[in-house]
């Protein structure tokens, strides 16, 4: 039977009455542009909600759960969350901790001896909460070795990768790389300490106590699943059904129990309870650098508010939570259509409805955007013009109508707003950009969001035949062949089939593409002798 596509849906706070028509109402102008679409009856879309001080003010779906059978979304349509349930894990962790079951500082070999030692430090359960184990993510490793993202991955695959790889990604604690692997292993050191599967542990203790019933850790894809959002993907003739699988460890859960989860986390919060206290302090390095990454939690700020968020996206899926607890406001959202302007975009714009611009801390970035825009001498601008090679990444400036254009390397250029011959403001990024002169006759430097990049010279490759050969790794028993043809560099694996790999601006001999990026390595005489792929490495047979 058809149901109307746009449900307002029928909410219960926790005490049991219903949010008013009038709270609703107001939000519904504001946030129906944001998430809404002329095509709700026949697409798949998003439910979303605003839980503040303690109540839920805003429920509502857009879009269809099903599309196949025409079926609205309700508070209680179940989504896979992805890496968003990595919060569950972190507060699992938290709790054996309270307990005394698990020391943050211990080796997790300790509690997992199957991970191979890796030298003579060793990896600690704090650092894998932080992402500062070295471990690589098993997603990465798996694709790699030539998995498509439409096979399976399971826990144990992931398992496999952790005891299965000859050495990390780099020293555990030297720097902060965002790895699923790390967090398969957590849940295998709640297993360990309690005895218990990690779903079933947490069904037991995290979600229950909350009453987050229809919330549980998935560990078997084929289990029947009650008013699933089944996931989609747009092409070119519309929509298709995507993957549905395991994906390690995953959790399905309701935006009503979600709603819960805010009410409750931010209410133990403002009790300083150490259990979830402890979920929000970020990471260290070795050398004491922060790390914004809690107990499966991202740290922040917005607009001058403290921000402790999650995403999560797996195939068709996407999930936000956002929790700003000094305003004990949070905005929840999920999507079953792939869209990947809900966490970047979307999820933003309702958070600006609620967040003032006045609350903009002082300092300068503020006082930037607020200076009068200048015109500034186009000879100072080309100097800055080129390629600069900024936190592992790279951003070029160009110079157009007499405006400086700053862009991401494959991202859309976005104008930048003159403030002086030095300081800019990016509208789009809404955050400075200042240059400095450097030692040299062409040296310039740009410091954009705090992190410094030097001006280099934009790499073209004089030969692209240089680089062809077959490329073999032991470690993974798999090969991969690359060809030069047509002015083109392909990369070509017989699963995973062919990519074209284009040249990375900001770094010599390294190429992106599709699959990933792509290094290639030379020996001292200058020839190519390996290609490393997520850091993996390749031997070329010459």
């Amino acid at each position: 039977m058809k149901k109307a596509n746009l449900l307002v849906f029928v909410l219960l706070a926790v005490a049991g009455s219903p949010v008013s028509a009038a709270q609703d109402g107001g939000l519904v102008s504001k946030i129906d542009p944001i998430f809404q679409s002329p095509d709700d009856t026949k697409a798949p879309g998003y439910a979303v909600a605003i839980v503040e001080n303690g109540k839920v003010v805003f429920q509502k779906g857009y879009g269809l759960a099903s599309l196949e059978y025409e079926v609205p979304f309700t508070p209680e349509t179940a989504f896979n969350t992805a890496s968003l349930s990595k919060q569950f894990t972190g507060l699992a962790i938290s709790l054996l901790v309270q307990d005394g079951k698990v020391d943050l500082d211990q080796d997790i070999r300790t509690y997992v001896p199957a991970v191979p030692a890796f030298g003579k430090e060793k990896i600690t359960v704090r650092q894998l909460l932080h992402h500062t184990s070295g471990i690589r993510d098993c997603y990465d490793v798996l694709g790699t070795a030539g998995w498509r993202w439409n096979d399976t991955f399971t826990y144990d695959d992931c398992m496999q990768v952790a005891i299965s790889l000859k050495a990390p990604a780099f020293a555990p604690g030297t720097r902060y790389s965002y790895s699923n692997t790390e967090y398969v292993l957590l849940q295998a050191i709640v297993a360990a300490v309690t005895g218990k599967s990690f779903p079933a542990w947490a069904t037991e203790n995290v979600f229950k106590p909350i009453g987050m019933n229809s919330t549980f850790f998935v560990d078997d894809r084929t289990r029947i699943v009650m008013n699933p959002a089944a996931p989609y993907s747009r092409k070119e003739d519309g929509f298709h059904k995507d993957i549905q699988q395991n994906s390690g460890v995953y959790m399905l859960s309701t935006l009503r129990d979600l709603s819960k989860w805010a009410i409750h986390f931010n209410e133990r919060l403002a009790a300083k309870d150490p259990v979830y206290t402890r979920m929000v302090e970020p990471g260290r390095l070795g050398d004491g650098k922060e790390v914004p990454y809690g107990f499966g939690l991202m740290l922040g700020q917005d607009r001058g508010q403290d921000m402790v968020f999650h995403t999560g996206a797996w195939g068709g899926y996407r999930a936000n939570i956002r929790n700003y607890p000094g305003l004990r406001l949070s905005i929840i959202a999920l999507s079953n259509t792939g869209d990947n302007d809900m966490n970047g975009k979307k999820v933003p714009q309702v958070a600006a409805l609620f967040l003032k611009e006045s609350t903009e801390p002082a300092g300068k970035a503020g006082t930037i955007k607020d200076a009068p825009t200048v015109k500034a001498d186009p000879a100072v601008l080309k100097r800055y013009a080129g390629t600069y090679r900024w936190n592992e990444d790279a951003i070029t400036i160009a110079l157009a109508d007499g405006r400086l254009m700053v862009q991401y390397l494959g991202e859309d250029a976005v104008p930048a707003e003159a403030k002086s011959d030095s300081e800019f403001w990016v509208p789009a990024f809404r955050t400075p950009i200042s240059f400095a002169k450097e030692q040299g006759d062409n040296a310039y430097s740009l410091t954009f969001r705090s992190v410094k990049g030097e001006k280099v010279a934009t790499f073209l490759p004089n030969r692209l035949d240089a680089y062809s050969g077959a490329y073999y790794s032991e470690e993974l028993t798999t090969a991969y062949k690359v060809d030069a043809k047509d002015g083109k560099l392909r990369i070509h694996h017989f699963r995973r089939g062919d990519w074209e790999l284009l040249p990375h601006p900001a770094y010599q001999d390294r190429f992106t593409s599709e699959m990933g990026v792509v290094q290639f390595v030379r020996n001292g005489s200058g020839s190519v002798t390996a290609l490393e792929l997520s850091g993996l490495r390749f031997a070329r047979n010459l």
